[in-house]
């Protein structure tokens, strides 16, 4: 036990610890550096890079925490929030005053908006705001190169980097900003002359840097990534939080004897994959739970494809795995025997870009469950396959389950007995609800409405159908784990109350409740990305 608490406090140490990235050992060649902000993401899954610019004249710092956009004061100070939009701040941009910033996370009617800073107020706007981009990254050739302007003459680099954007010029067009891959697979930033030559590297961080704005003055922001998790436990009637691995790992799943945890691992989401994605380094493997303390690597690789591969389940009598998987240009479910004698193959056909969620087999081991987009609304619904868990064929293939009364997004959908579904899904922005609806389709008893911001959490319920584990932001302003009993008719009737499991310091998410009930599995996690300056000096 006490290994395991050793262990735990390691990790959430390295989770919380992130404030202020490592500068790796460099040169004197490197221009001084100073970090401006913080921006703290609300969850690991179904979300990018924050984004960030600094304004004309170098005072202000803009950038985006989910849908809310936060302006601060580049010399420090408190910072200026403004109403929420629809969905997540994906693309940013100061006007050529100051006065306004210009982003998308509106609605899809009217997905972009003007934020006056003087009085804190956000405007729809009608149509797509003027994006200027000033120089491009080309990859039409199969070799990634700038060119300034977009679609204009190739920037030759005597080195053999490989540019990647966001790309930013300086005001006086004589220097372009660019990201590159350094020799740990992480991005570093560079400075390359805008008539060509030879580059020169401005970071080196143990994290990416990348993302370069400029100011007026020449000053330069750009953020650096740190993106933690590891997968842990904690007693199902709530206790302390013990860490199972020591590496990145997430997505955690049970195998029905209890002894092996299901995870996803891998470097995940440098920027050199996400310029690629789907195809990322995220694979799916397995780790044994058990009294030896955390595990410091994977004991079985499930599949390791180029792109993302996650989330596995294995079936009742644990001869098949199913799992979440880009590979093949597909967004679906594969299926795999569970002993590796035969490679995995797709048994949903939603599509590249559909994005299906996390299978789950039922208690009889004839259903698989999961979520994913509809191909008329394109809202996240739950789709089931039959399936014989004795051969692996499919039985049924994926079809719609019908809920009536809730017109969201449902976020992840887990098996409550062998006739009942519990479902975690997105009313709207902000607002999260937990329902239960038949198998076959139905109407949606919903049970329990919260607010938060962290999208995609998962959802556990307990083996006797009884219990839902879900996140919910506690008073502690970190995603812990509740429980709370499940509607009728198998689980608890009546009005109840959410009972906190977790109270560490630390955000969690994707709780699985154990087969023998005592204990629930979650990520732990931290999503953050830190904003620096390089001042013009440093450029001489």
């Amino acid at each position: 036990m006490r290994r395991l608490l050793l262990a735990l406090v390691t990790v959430i140490a390295g989770l919380l610890l992130i404030a202020a990235p490592r500068l790796m050992p460099s040169g004197p060649e490197l221009p001084d550096l100073t970090w401006v902000a913080t921006a703290h993401q609300h969850g690991p899954v179904g979300y990018r890079d924050p984004v960030g610019a600094i304004s004309p004249d170098g005072r202000w710092l803009a950038y985006s925490e989910g849908r809310f956009l936060r302006v601060q004061a580049v010399a420090g100070g408190p910072v200026l929030e403004f109403p929420p939009g629809d969905s997540q701040i994906r693309r940013l941009a100061w006007d050529a005053s100051g006065g306004f910033v210009l982003t998308d996370g509106g609605s899809s009617a009217r997905r972009w908006a003007r934020y006056g800073l003087a009085a804190r107020t956000r405007e729809a706007l009608d149509g797509e705001p003027p994006w200027a981009d000033a120089a491009c990254v080309d990859a039409s050739t199969g070799v990634r190169r700038i060119v300034i302007p977009c679609g204009g003459a190739v920037v030759g680099i005597e080195q053999p980097l490989e540019p990647y954007g966001p790309l930013a010029v300086s005001p006086d067009r004589t220097t372009i900003y660019f990201a590159a891959p350094d020799d740990s697979g992480t991005v570093d930033l560079w400075s390359v002359p805008a008539r060509g030559g030879r580059a020169r590297r401005l970071t080196s961080f143990a994290g990416d840097a990348y993302a370069p704005s400029v100011a007026s003055d020449g000053t330069v922001l750009f953020k650096v990534q740190s993106y933690r998790t590891v997968v842990a436990q904690a007693p199902a009637g709530g206790g302390p939080t013990q860490a199972l691995a020591t590496f990145r790992s997430e997505t955690p799943s049970w195998h029905p004897a209890g002894a092996l945890l299901g995870l996803t691992y891998g470097s995940w989401r440098r920027v050199v994959d996400d310029a690629r994605y789907p195809d990322i380094a995220q694979e799916a493997g397995v780790i044994a739970v058990g009294a030896s303390g955390p595990a410091s690597s994977v004991l079985q690789v499930v599949d390791d494809s180029p792109s993302e591969d996650q989330s596995l389940c294995w079936s009742p009598n644990g001869r098949w795995i199913a799992y979440h998987s880009h590979k093949d240009r597909s967004d679906d479910v594969w299926l795999r025997p569970a002993d590796g004698t035969a490679p995995g193959r797709r048994i949903s056909f939603l599509g590249r870009g559909a994005e299906t969620g996390w299978p789950r087999w039922s208690p009889d081991g004839r259903w698989l469950l999961f979520t994913g987009a509809d191909g008329g609304s394109g809202r996240s619904v739950i789709y089931l396959i039959g399936l014989d868990q004795e051969s692996g064929e499919v039985t049924d293939p994926p079809a719609r389950v019908a809920v009536g009364g809730f017109n969201g997004d449902v976020l992840h959908a887990e098996w409550a007995g062998h006739e009942t579904l519990a479902a975690v899904g997105k009313e709207q922005p902000g607002e999260q609800v937990l329902f239960t609806v038949p198998r076959g389709g139905g109407d949606a008893r919903i049970f329990h409405r919260f607010r938060t911001e962290h999208d995609n959490p998962g959802l556990a319920v307990s083996p006797d159908g009884r219990h839902v584990g879900f996140v919910a932001p506690a008073s502690d302003g970190f995603f812990q784990i509740f429980r709370m009993p499940l509607p009728g008719p198998e689980g608890t009737a009546g009005p109840a109350t959410a009972v906190q499991i977790t109270r560490d310091p630390s955000h969690k998410t994707q709780p699985a409740w154990s087969p023998d009930g005592r204990r629930v599995a979650f990520t732990v996690w931290s999503y953050e990305a830190q904003f620096w300056t390089i001042r013009p000096g440093g450029e001489r």
